[in-house]
């Protein structure tokens, strides 16, 4: 009895049982960047998305080096209880972000957002391709909004003078999507902003 609550208790603490059952956004830390960092943009997201978000830690990921192959393995990792898992890698393509919508999947390539940036600047952008990954997974599209996170851009400059969460109707819509995904607002969060 004492081995299984130990074997119980490790599991839990790897994120490899989700107990409750709850639809949760999940962040895949493959190492790509600190831990410490990757729990401030977890709660972060929590806190703007209004929507349960957990870690789970995948380091035998960071050996793949390609979006595709990579949103394949992303496939074989996720859970009935991930209602989008985003995973942050470092990959040596240029691509800031892709996205998987019909698997449920994005990936954030922190790789090329360090260029030039550091501690903050360098949290702030992968931040934001959480969030827009968990627009985009949804199924939003860019906002015409110049202070959405969901806005196109065509620079780390760029990127770097958007607002950091999403426009009042991408709230909204987030919300709509995230009820139809199965996800409720997080305890300790405000409900769903109500729809116009």
């Amino acid at each position: 009895m004492h081995r299984v609550c130990l074997f119980f208790i490790g599991a839990l603490l790897a994120g490899c049982v989700h107990v409750s059952g709850e639809k949760t956004l999940t962040l895949v830390d493959t190492g790509a960047v600190d831990a410490g960092m990757l729990e401030q943009i977890r709660s972060f997201a929590q806190r703007e998305l209004r929507v349960p978000v957990r870690i789970t830690k995948e380091t035998q990921l960071a050996a793949i080096d390609n979006f595709q192959s990579l949103e394949k393995a992303a496939q074989k990792k996720k859970q009935a209880c991930d209602a989008a898992y985003i995973v942050v890698a470092n990959l040596s393509q240029d691509s800031h972000l892709e996205v998987f919508a019909e698997s449920g999947i994005a990936i954030v390539n922190a790789q090329p957002l360090a260029a030039g940036a550091a501690g903050d600047l360098y949290k702030k952008r992968v931040q934001r391709m959480v969030m827009r990954a968990a627009a985009f997974v949804f199924g939003l599209e860019p906002t015409p909004d110049p202070y959405c996170v969901t806005r196109d851009y065509r620079s780390l400059e760029d990127l770097d003078r958007m607002g950091n969460n999403y426009s009042p109707p991408w709230q909204a819509r987030y919300a709509r999507e995230a009820e139809k995904r199965g996800l409720v607002p997080a305890v300790s969060e405000a409900p769903f902003p109500k729809a116009r």
